[in-house]
């Protein structure tokens, strides 16, 4: 049975399976039980003697012996056996860890909404745990927000997951430049080696303390300026632009010293770089003594989305039944073309019409009833006023929009009388308003 296909109740040398909490490339993770106490379980995905290309037997070799020799540290996972099943000498490898109940980094931002006090003290253990990894010559090589869990019950922070570590006098797993890991946490130094060497069969990238530090300091910044950085991709490709915005040119509410902090362990210099974990850890710690309202209010505060009346659901109209785009155009036209025959039929006829004098065009029902009528709809239409806009209690009204100026059908001065004798035949000018049907493609079902 394949370690990736594990089922809830079965047993692995008495460690009991209780669900699984992830798969990758290189293994498969359970939560498992014994003597009521719960456990982490990591197998390898590969048997050793099974001709893996990625060595997964073996990168889980390297992730137990980096464990063992990094032991003691609270924020780092313990391991607390490792054996071979179902066969003792050809089995799966598995190791048991640790069990953090709790989130990965992006989602404690996500679900805490952290303070700045928060976010400096964890990063501050984060870098000590660091430290403590260089002290003993172990490297972790694949720092990133996934890989760090923060426990749900105290804050507490670990590093997890060695299956791209590194230790002194550790036996090279693969023939790349650089080792696995994930490219937005590469050093720029990294990156560097790798357009200038990659091409070489040979070359080997001397992997410091310095790209460790990076790692985290990338993790610090995405914290810091991303609300969202477990369900939502970076806002800034840090490796694209130098210097990269300022943490707190991004998130107003990031305090300027812990930005500062935070760009120190990201600059494209090494030599400028925070030096060790040990100088980053001090740094983090000095922070937690800064006083005022910006280191204890949350540094990202989600936007609650207001539902608008108009929001509301509504009963579904049938597709055949929902009025057409096109429909609704055309209706419009077809309006706007009958007002301005009406127009011009008006302006013919009191054209046509025998000159008038004063006294008659005072009271003559044709300026009468223009005056009346200016502005009306068309006979037969009622007019009805706008429906006010309801908005859900609570919710200011928008500011009204500006309304837009119509001319009036008919002007409602008199029009002074011209001369039949004097007048120029003019050609009509074609109607504004009248859509072209040239190049108009109605709206089709399906289209």
């Amino acid at each position: 049975m394949s370690p990736s296909h594990l089922q809830a109740g079965q047993t692995v040398d008495g460690w009991r399976v209780v669900k699984p909490l992830g798969a990758g490339t290189f293994g498969a993770v359970y939560l498992v039980e014994k003597e009521g106490q719960r456990f982490a379980m990591k197998l390898a995905m590969h048997r050793a003697t099974s001709g893996d290309a990625e060595q997964a037997d073996a990168r889980l070799v390297r992730e137990l012996v980096c464990l063992v020799q990094v032991s003691g540290h609270p924020n780092v996972v313990r391991v607390h056996a490792h054996g071979r099943w179902p066969d003792a000498t050809r089995g799966w490898l598995y190791v048991i860890l640790d069990y953090v109940e709790g989130y990965t980094l992006g989602e404690w931002v996500e679900r805490t909404h952290p303070t700045a006090h928060e976010v400096a003290r964890v990063f501050g253990k984060l870098a000590g745990a660091l430290a403590h990894l260089h002290s003993r010559g172990v490297f972790h090589r694949d720092l990133k927000l996934r890989n760090i869990l923060v426990r749900a019950s105290d804050g507490a922070p670990f590093i997890l997951d060695f299956s791209a570590g590194d230790y002194t006098s550790a036996p090279e797993l693969t023939d790349a430049p650089l080792p696995p890991g994930t490219r937005r946490y590469r050093s720029p130094e990294a990156s560097r080696f790798l357009r200038e060497h990659g091409d070489e069969h040979d070359a080997r990238y001397e992997f410091k303390a310095t790209d460790d530090v990076y790692a985290l300091g990338v993790c610090l910044y995405d914290v810091l300026t991303n609300p969202k950085p477990a369900s939502e991709a970076p806002r800034v490709l840090v490796g694209a632009q130098w210097p990269p915005p300022a943490a707190h040119a991004l998130n107003p509410r990031v305090p300027g010293s812990l930005s500062a902090s935070a760009m120190h362990c990201i600059d494209r210099q090494p030599e400028k770089r925070a030096p060790t974990a040990e100088v980053m850890k001090r740094e983090l710690e000095a922070l937690l003594a800064e006083e005022g309202e910006a280191w204890t209010v949350p540094l990202h505060v989600p936007t609650p989305h207001l539902q608008l009346e108009s929001e509301a659901p509504q009963t579904a109209v049938p597709q055949d039944e929902a009025p057409k785009p096109f429909t609704r155009r055309w209706m419009g036209a077809g309006v706007a073309v009958a007002l301005m025959a009406t127009f011009l039929a008006g302006f013919i006829l009191l054209r046509l019409a025998p000159p008038m004098s004063s006294t008659e065009r005072a009271v003559s029902p044709v300026a009468a009833a223009a005056v009346r009528d200016a502005g009306s709809p068309l006979p037969g239409v009622a007019a009805v006023p706008p429906s006010p806009v309801t908005l859900s209690p609570g919710v200011a009204l928008p500011p009204p929009a500006p309304a837009e100026k119509e001319s009036p059908p008919v002007k409602r001065a008199p029009v002074p009388m011209i001369n039949p004798a004097e007048s120029t035949p003019r050609t009509p000018k074609a109607l504004a308003s009248r859509p072209k049907r040239r190049g108009v493609i109605p709206d089709r079902p399906g289209g």
